[in-house]
């Protein structure tokens, strides 16, 4: 089924939104199969919804633009699904956020910093897939993301293959893939340019009168990856358990945070492993959540007296990479980190960038400082229990800055296990492993 045949125009100017919806429509009503949006063509739209069992095939010169119209939108998204089953997005096209359009203002006029845009109050997300049930996204393009691109929010059995993000990387929130209380999830061979988190793992608050469950069995792997902020993530947002996730084989080519777990809330984080990571994290502006931190595992309630949950069973295997900030693992006395390995991690700690360091970045929770004043040891360990570091090592780039301290830092740690650990105090004098 063609969408021209319903009417889509694809001149760049003319509303297709309806003629996209019929197209789709009528396939489902004829029990399924594929709708083709043909190239060499622009078609600008609204919200559309998938329908169960129909594959949405972009060629390869077929472009979906954002229209800037609201009143184009039954919601906050380009394409959207509800319960849907058995719903494919296909082909080589691109889908085009138009995400200049929907920010205020450039912050920087001076060309100093911060360097990010200002959103308008309203912008919507590429995806907003809502407790679908057998979901491919493959091969596709999405750019120019104004807020998330591919949102999965209580969605079971999905495969997200060869997905290419282009985002501009100075706009707030452009995550790549949310996956937001979902079940059996796999990522796979995705190159992902985001401004903010490129995959996140979290479980969002349930929306009115609904509850999608926790989030588990995610696998995320031979991706590469290009952000501001976090590379590979769970949290900030942990309302509900998130268990069994896997990221391997995974290349971070830049971010402000490797891998990072954010537990903030009442879930638990379980059973979490990290493995064959290449990665380089650096300093940007301080809009930007994280503050260079190869690998950040926190542990805070959000506010004073908020429920908190559990981080256990972390494995750190085989990561590699360069960083301007330490590899961190700090627990509170509301939650303490538990059962963590380190196994065969190998940082170098460099300061190439003129942002300023020695801080740790706390965000989000009023328990701490927002951006909190620290030292930068290789690997900071903090109010954790039952933690195992095996063959790991920390190095140092020339010139370390005064802040730059020791190879390791263990305090209120019990169960603590060094294991062929190598690494030398930043400046001659000092302590290699302060315990």
């Amino acid at each position: 089924m063609n969408v021209r045949d319903h009417g889509a125009v694809g001149d760049g100017y003319a509303d297709d939104t309806a003629a996209l919806q019929a197209a789709i429509d009528a396939c489902a009503a004829a029990g399924g199969g594929r709708v083709v949006v043909p190239g060499p063509r622009t078609y600008r739209l609204g919200t559309i919804y998938l329908r169960s069992n129909v594959e949405l095939h972009l060629e390869e010169t077929a472009v979906l633009q954002a229209s800037l119209d609201r009143a184009h939108y039954a919601e906050a998204a380009l394409i959207a699904a509800d319960g849907a089953r058995n719903v494919t997005v296909s082909g080589g096209g691109r889908i085009d956020g138009r995400s200049h359009d929907f920010m205020t203002a450039w912050n920087d006029p001076s060309g100093l910093g911060p360097w990010i845009y200002t959103p308008a109050s309203w912008r919507p997300k590429i995806f907003e897939l809502r407790a679908c049930t057998g979901v491919t996204v493959r091969d596709i393009t999405f750019g120019d993301a104004p807020h998330w691109g591919l949102h999965l929010w209580g969605c079971e059995h999905v495969l997200v293959d060869h997905l290419t993000v282009a985002n501009d990387l100075q706009v707030p929130n452009c995550d790549g893939v949310d996956i937001d209380r979902s079940r059996d999830v796999e990522v796979r061979g995705c190159v992902l340019r985001t401004g903010d988190d490129s995959v996140v793992v979290k479980a969002s608050a349930n929306p009115a009168g609904r509850d999608f469950g926790v989030t588990r069995g995610v696998h995320v792997h031979d991706c590469e990856l290009t952000t501001q902020d976090s590379a590979l993530k769970i949290g900030t947002e942990t309302t509900a358990d998130v268990l069994d996730v896997l990221f391997e084989r995974c290349v971070v080519r830049s971010s402000n945070r490797a891998c990072s777990i954010m537990l903030r809330d009442a879930g638990d984080v379980r059973n979490v492993v990290f493995r064959d990571i290449l990665f380089e994290s650096r300093l940007f502006s301080d809009p930007w959540w994280g503050h260079g931190e190869a690998v950040s595992v926190t542990a805070f309630p959000r506010a004073d007296g908020g429920a908190i949950g559990v981080v256990s069973g972390i494995r750190l295997e085989r990561l590699t990479g360069t960083s301007e900030n330490s590899l961190r693992v700090d627990g509170s006395a509301q939650s303490r980190p538990r059962d963590i390995t380190l196994r065969d991690v190998h940082l170098t700690l460099t300061k190439w960038t003129t942002f300023p360091g020695g801080v740790y970045d706390n965000r989000p929770t009023t328990v701490r400082p927002a951006l909190q004043p620290h030292d930068t040891p290789g690997f900071h360990l903090s109010a954790a229990d039952d933690v195992l570091v095996r063959d790991c090592s920390v190095a140092w780039g020339p010139n370390p800055p005064d802040y730059y301290s020791n190879a390791l830092v263990a305090e209120d740690v019990t169960g603590l296990r060094l294991e062929g650990f190598r690494g030398q105090a930043a400046h001659p004098g000092g302590v290699a492993v302060r315990t």
